[in-house]
């Protein structure tokens, strides 16, 4: 419990921060009229932190050591709102600048082909590493690093960012992903014949630390990477290969710190949910062979095989891609085939990003020699060059 000197000294400056942030807000309600319902979103947010505000000045006023043990969680809630406002909505739409709106755009009408029929906004920062905030799901704050204006090659990995957004908007999917782990180890259980006791409580125990591996935040990543690969198509496994070769990382690692799943199951889950068509594209096989002699400097321990089964992943896939399409009925399945290559090089003024991104990437890996220029005529199109 806090001590009523600290809780005055936090009321008091809480009253200087949130008043700064509804005068930050109102500027900007008048300059951004593009992200109107966000702002709006955000100011009826900032009416919650105020009341929970005036809370806390009752609190302090009366003082009573037995409200006291109730003000640490408002200052919190109080904290937790601030942190959303300083540190990610405010400095995004403050700094906002034309590759932040083109990339918005961009997204907004990949968005909409994907079946987002909830989104109202994206508020893009390209000044950091790829992540995103899906709350609201509505209207997600997405992060990216500065050379995705400058450079195709990590673009696709926008596509799983997305993904976090339907992740967040359904919460079905987290639940119907962990009931096909839990049935898959359940099974394993079944399957066992005869078995000593030591044994069987040494098994029980490993099946039980695999279940639990499966969390609900490691099944939004791997989410994500079906979902990628889903709407961007090859792109978005050449994308995740890549980023697995860069990493020098030990691709069967399972760390229980980290909240993705090793390198090789995303991996094989984005190669699963392409179509037996893209799987036989020249630059999916390309990189697949790359990635197969990455994987033979690395052995496969028993823990890794138990946890990321091949067959449990297959299960994994498949219940995400059901997920996507039950949940997201308009969803658009990139599945379009690359030009040959007489027209591959051409790019249409109406090209879709994932369009865009697929040729890039079958270029960069079939005909190197020809991407830069090819690069730099796609950012014109983009509208990140003037």
């Amino acid at each position: 419990m806090a001590n009523l000197e600290y809780l005055k000294a936090k009321t008091a400056e809480y009253a200087v921060v949130l008043c700064r942030i509804d005068k930050e807000l109102q500027a900007l309600g008048s300059k951004k009229v593009e992200h109107q319902w966000l702002i709006n979103y955000l100011q009826q947010k900032l009416k919650t932190t105020q009341t929970l505000h005036k809370d806390l000045q009752s609190i302090v006023k009366i003082g009573s050591s037995r409200l006291l043990a109730r003000a640490l969680p408002i200052v919190h809630d109080i904290e937790y709102s601030i942190l959303l406002f300083n540190y990610y909505y405010l400095p995004t739409l403050q700094k906002e600048n034309q590759a932040d709106l083109a990339l918005r755009k961009l997204l907004l009408l990949s968005a909409k082909r994907c079946g987002f029929f909830w989104l109202k906004d994206i508020a893009v920062n390209l000044n950091g590493q790829l992540a995103t905030l899906p709350n609201p799901p509505q209207a997600p704050l997405i992060f990216a690093p500065p050379k995705l204006a400058v450079s195709l090659l990590e673009m696709p990995g926008l596509y799983h960012e997305l993904g976090h957004d339907v992740f967040q908007k359904f919460h079905e999917i987290a639940e119907n992903l962990g009931t096909s782990i839990y049935l898959y180890f359940n099974e394993l259980r079944q399957k066992s014949g005869p078995i000593n006791p030591e044994r069987k409580i040494e098994r029980n125990q490993q099946l039980d630390k695999a279940v639990e591996y499966w969390d609900t935040k490691r099944l939004n990543e791997i989410f994500c990477d079906i979902f990628g690969t889903f709407a961007c198509g090859s792109a978005h496994y050449i994308s995740c290969v890549d980023m697995g070769l860069r990493s020098g990382h030990d691709p069967f690692d399972v760390d229980f710190g980290d909240e993705h799943p090793p390198l090789s199951v995303r991996v094989y889950a984005c190669y699963k949910t392409l179509t037996l068509n893209q799987q036989n594209e020249q630059s999916v096989i390309t990189i697949r062979r790359a990635w197969e002699n990455y994987k033979k400097a690395y052995p496969q321990e028993y823990g890794f095989n138990l946890i990321c089964s091949e067959v449990l992943l297959d299960r994994i896939v498949k219940v995400a891609i059901d997920n996507i399409q039950n949940f997201i009925p308009n969803s658009h399945r990139y599945e379009v085939s690359l030009p040959d290559n007489g027209q591959i090089h051409e790019i249409p003024l109406d090209v879709s990003l994932e369009d865009l991104l697929n040729r890039a990437a079958h270029i960069l890996l079939t005909c190197p020699e020809c991407y830069e220029a090819w690069e730099a005529k796609a950012f014109k199109i983009l509208g990140f060059c003037d």
